[in-house]
């Protein structure tokens, strides 16, 4: 820090208000230096950015840190003030449409975000600079892969290593910087999504439950949680908060209407470790088996007639692929070894037809998004060409780092069939390929 100075260089150059240095003791919860449960090695990418960034300086850099005042230049190809410059809610949609289902979720998503902006500008505004650039290439085509903003996304992991907690607009905040850092990083690396999205969820854990009270914010509380919930559910670990859902009629831009669903699943990562570890109990899994045959989407309240009707088709259908999902990963449970298998076999099939059924009433250019998770276990059941499968699942136009990953699995792990393999599906998850499972 420059003597005299209450600011780092890095910020000092750009003209920022620091968040790193202080000279006075900070109350509340330390400083993570560390991020838990990430190796220094899996972030090498973004220390090695972090780096560079310090060494340029602004007029060597091609994206500058933004203070979220500046109104000019909105277009994908122009990224940086992409999500606060007094945007109509309609071109918001436009450039962020794949983080909802449609149309009809961006107003509340936009106001959400413009929120937790408002409180917490100069902890998110590079983390919205990197994602605009990021979809600028993987979403638009208007830049190639070498050119995403990098520079930014490391100074965002820095800020989450650095981040302090002394109120709830500060953990949401985090909250939010936590699960876009992790989109961006499944986006161009797939090297420590997981590990982002946790730790963001560990240091928000004692305020999560007054932040997820909150209706207003559903649409920043809810996608995190549904997805350490799916990865949970596939590494037998449990979540690091348990979901929140104490209102009826919830329906989320990302989970749809699978938040009422949550709860179950939060249970069954809990019986799936202590499986894991030989502890837990047979009834224990046939209880929740049970509560997922019974559950379904609760239309009291739902106010469906508020969406469109493709909306609707497509998040009833990501609710009927869940819980099938669910019952063959309970199945799984039961019957780990990847033998021939009628019963997964037949799930799989109920998995996979749900997906044809929609394509052919909503028609075959639509995208079903959101149902990476119950596709991911189908796939592990029935040999099915990859072409295709990712295309219809997202408006990306680049594959992105994590499908890179999903696909070098799946090879993996048909080829372990092929010659002959027949032992649990856990062993070839823990020790094949890494790959970063969506929701």
């Amino acid at each position: 820090m420059p003597a005299g100075s209450s600011r780092c260089g890095r910020c000092e150059k750009s003209s920022l208000a620091c968040t790193i240095s202080r000279h006075q003791p900070r109350t509340g919860r330390p400083p993570n230096r560390g991020l838990p449960g990430v190796s220094k090695g899996s972030l090498g990418v973004w220390d090695y950015a972090m780096t560079q960034e310090i060494q340029e300086s602004p007029e060597e850099s091609e994206t500058t840190p933004s203070n979220g005042t500046d109104d000019g230049g909105l277009s994908p190809s122009n990224p940086k003030h992409a999500l606060f410059s007094r945007l109509p809610v309609e071109d918001f949609y436009i450039l962020n449409d794949v983080y909802m289902f449609g149309s009809s979720f961006a107003s509340d998503f936009y106001q959400a975000l413009e929120y937790c902006h408002h409180h917490s500008p100069n902890l998110l505004d590079e983390i919205f600079i990197a994602l605009g650039s990021s979809l600028s290439w993987a979403r638009f085509g208007l830049l190639t892969a070498d050119q995403v903003d990098i520079s930014s996304g490391a100074a965002s992991i820095e800020k989450l290593r650095n981040a302090v907690i002394n109120h709830s607009h500060d953990a949401l905040a985090v909250l939010m910087l936590g699960q876009a850092l992790a989109a961006f990083d499944s986006l161009v690396t797939s090297a420590g999504t997981i590990s982002i999205l946790r730790c963001s969820l560990s240091l928000v854990q004692p305020w999560y439950t007054e932040i997820a009270q909150i209706k207003f914010l559903d649409p920043i509380t809810i996608a995190p949680i549904f997805w350490d919930t799916v990865w949970c559910l596939l590494h037998r670990e449990v979540p690091v908060i348990p979901p929140v859902i104490d209102r009826a009629g919830v329906i989320d831009r990302v989970a749809g209407l699978c938040p009422s669903l949550l709860p179950i699943l939060y249970d069954l990562c809990v019986a799936s470790s202590q499986m894991k570890h030989g502890s837990a109990e047979e009834t224990d899994l046939t209880a929740i088996e049970q509560r997922i045959r019974d559950w379904s989407p609760d239309d009291t309240g739902l106010c469906l007639e508020t969406y469109s009707k493709f909306e609707v088709l497509l998040i009833r259908t990501q609710a009927m692929m869940y819980r099938t999902a669910s019952l063959l990963l309970v199945h799984r449970l039961r019957h780990p070894s990847m033998r021939e298998d009628a019963t997964a076999t037949r799930l799989a099939n109920d998995i996979l037809d749900a997906r044809t059924n929609f394509l052919d009433h909503a028609g075959a250019n639509e995208k079903l998004q959101n149902v990476c998770f119950p596709l991911f276990l189908a796939l592990l059941e029935v040999p099915v060409t990859l072409e295709g499968l990712w295309e219809s699942s997202t408006r990306l136009r680049s594959r992105p780092a994590c499908v890179d990953q999903l696909f070098a699995f799946q090879s993996y792990f048909w080829e372990k069939r092929k010659a002959g393999f027949s032992g649990s599906l856990w062993d070839i998850i823990d020790n094949g390929p890494e790959f970063v499972p969506v929701p």
